[in-house]
């Protein structure tokens, strides 16, 4: 492993990206100078590093995007119960709600940024020989990125504008602009990836802090499923067929490079980007979004919440951090019931099923753990023993230092309870304990995102923000998004298709019916299940869901999935997890346009049903 490095482009000018203005228009040029300025390798990578930086920002993969927009799906909820905010997780937002505008303007920053620096540095006179790579990679990797910040406005709000100059503040007819249909912005983000992949890095050394050859190969695959879906119109000459043949081929371009494979520890994957590393040697995570710093000083900064907004909750009234084995961590974000049902009920085989005090798949381990960090202190406790004996314990356990187990009527979900003062008088004994794994499943933490100081850098105080990088790209994905192509394009599962899902299902430790891949239908619903164990919590289940065309029903569904039985859940949670999902409808296929854009650009006009 190696610690992350300059390759995530200038930490001055991603400071200078995070203090935007209002308006996508009226960024300080500073982050991309004008023609002239790109006379260096340094100065080219500088400049770069303004059209990267938008993604680092707390608007998208820090925060906004990567969870209150994209997050929020039939496998995770927003679970603050006190919360009466107009949020997109709680899918009462409006074309008000500030994080929807925030989102949308720092994409469109980060268009404009790659549209000046394309103008620039194609203008430039730079001696080739001063440079250690051909200028072209430059140019490729700002193309690509502005067709995916494009992509990524398409995506969540439809028709947008297509913005492919560069604009020249503060001119007014610059800013209107009508929308561009959703079909012909994906088409377009679909040629111009396709076009970039000639000129960006063969190798994947610096990967996953910049766009490789493989990476927008994984990405092309990802527009093109998104363009087969239900919700886009179809594209003259282009049929829904065609469209999965290309997804499965660019899938299938990253599959036979032979640069990526699977890690394989599934709980390694994350634990890297905790631990603030690349993985050099299976190359899984082919981009991320990362992270720097804590935000202890100016030169420490960084705009990523991932860990503390969704992770393991870990809070007190405590102040000797230094002693915490979790740092602070609001652990907002809830696996729903849902979820758990995808590991537990819908992928046990028989003889799996038969022991229910083990759970069989890593991934459900650890995304779904029997604990956060809550804290329990002096807590009396009576049970039956392993030898059917009622006696009473208690339970002493520094606030906030040690794994909490979920508890409900005196049972436990898990054996490992770790700093309990076994010196007073009738401690508690784990080992006396017949434990229930399931206690409280439909209310446990996200813990794909925990803040556990055995992986992460302890911290001397409350950290709201943390250096853990977003994952936008893993190859456990590409190799999902070729056995999906492949199955909607030939009508049946292909041999490689089979063995992809085999060998992500090996991984994590789980048998493979074999029956459920022997037909279109039955691989296609294994494929949707096993998206949703492998990538929860990523930002990706929610496009799923609309690109299945149907993504009402299951939010619906996942609301109204809530366990007969009072172990598995807490009402409070539950309740408002039911009463946020009631609210989703139609219209939230797509975001409204921002009311703040519609003022500025008369030519755009609102999304239908907003």
């Amino acid at each position: 492993m190696k610690i992350k490095r300059i390759y995530r482009l200038g930490t001055l000018a991603l400071l200078a990206a995070a203090f935007s203005a209002c308006s996508f228009l009226d960024t300080d040029p500073q982050i991309i100078p004008d023609e002239g300025y790109y006379n260096s390798e340094k100065k080219l990578i500088y400049g770069l590093a303004g059209v990267y930086g938008v993604l680092n920002s707390e608007a998208l993969y820090g925060h906004y995007y990567s969870l209150q927009i994209a997050n929020a799906d039939d496998l995770c909820y927003f679970n603050n119960y006190n919360n009466g905010e107009s949020r997109p997780d709680r899918y009462n937002h409006s074309a008000g709600t500030t994080v929807i505008y925030d989102a949308w303007s720092k994409l469109y920053e980060g268009i404009k940024n790659a549209n000046r620096y394309i103008e620039a540095v194609e203008k430039t006179n730079i001696d080739p020989e001063e440079l250690s790579v051909d200028i072209g990679l430059y140019i490729a990797e700002a193309r690509f990125l502005r067709a995916y910040y494009h992509f990524l406005l398409a995506q969540a709000w439809g028709d947008v504008p297509l913005r492919v100059k560069a604009t020249t503040s503060p001119n007014p007819n610059d800013v209107q602009m009508a929308a561009t249909p959703q079909e012909q912005i994906l088409k377009w983000c679909a040629d111009e990836i396709e076009a970039t992949i000639p000129d960006l890095y063969e190798t994947v050394e610096n990967t996953p802090s910049r766009v490789s050859q493989t990476v927008a190969q994984g990405i092309l695959a990802r527009v093109y499923l998104f363009m087969a879906g239900e919700t886009v119109k179809e594209i003259e000459g282009l049929s829904k067929k065609e469209m999965y043949n290309r997804a499965a081929y660019w899938a299938n371009q990253v599959i036979i490079s032979n640069k990526h494979d699977l890690n394989d520890s599934y709980e390694e994957v994350f634990i890297n980007m905790i631990r603030d590393q690349y993985d050099t040697q299976y190359h899984e995570s082919m981009w991320e979004a990362e992270f720097l710093g804590d935000r202890t000083s100016a030169t420490n900064w960084t705009n990523g919440r991932i860990g503390d907004l969704i992770g393991l909750r870990s809070q007190s009234g405590l102040t000797n951090y230094s002693e915490w084995a979790c740092n602070y961590s609001y652990g907002y974000y809830n696996g729903s019931y849902t979820l758990w049902q995808l590991y537990w009920t819908e992928d046990r085989t028989a003889d799996e099923a038969s022991d229910a005090t083990k759970i069989t798949d890593v991934r459900q381990e650890w995304n779904l753990p029997g604990y956060n960090f809550r804290g329990l202190n002096n807590q009396k406790i009576t049970y039956k023993n392993k030898e059917g004996v009622s006696v009473t314990r208690y339970l002493k356990q520094a606030q906030s230092m040690y794994k909490t187990p979920w508890l409900y009527n005196n049972g436990f979900a898990t054996p490992d309870i770790e700093g309990l003062d076994q010196t007073i008088a009738d401690a508690f004994d784990p080992a006396d304990l017949v434990y229930d794994p399931t206690i409280m499943c439909a209310i446990r933490n996200a813990g794909k995102w925990r803040r556990e100081t055995v992986y992460e850098k302890q911290m001397s105080a409350k950290s709201l923000y943390t250096t853990i990088n977003f994952p936008i790209l893993r190859y456990a994905d590409v190799l999902l998004m070729y056995a999906e192509a492949i199955n909607e394009y030939a009508g049946a599962p292909d041999d490689q298709a089979k063995e992809a899902i085999r060998k992500i299902r090996r991984r994590a430790g789980i048998k493979t019916d074999e029956s459920q891949l022997s037909d279109y239908r039955s691989f296609r619903d294994l494929v949707r299940n096993e998206r949703g164990r492998e990538l929860a919590f990523e930002g990706l289940r929610k496009w799923d869901l609309i690109r299945w065309g149907i993504f009402v029903e299951k939010m619906h569904n996942a609301g109204t999935n809530a366990p007969t039985e009072n172990k598995y859940h807490n009402v409070s949670y539950t309740n408002y997890l039911a009463a946020n999902y009631a609210n989703v409808a139609a219209r939230h296929i797509y975001l409204p346009i921002p009311t703040k854009e519609l003022a500025v650009n008369h030519a755009l006009k609102q999304n239908s049903l907003w």
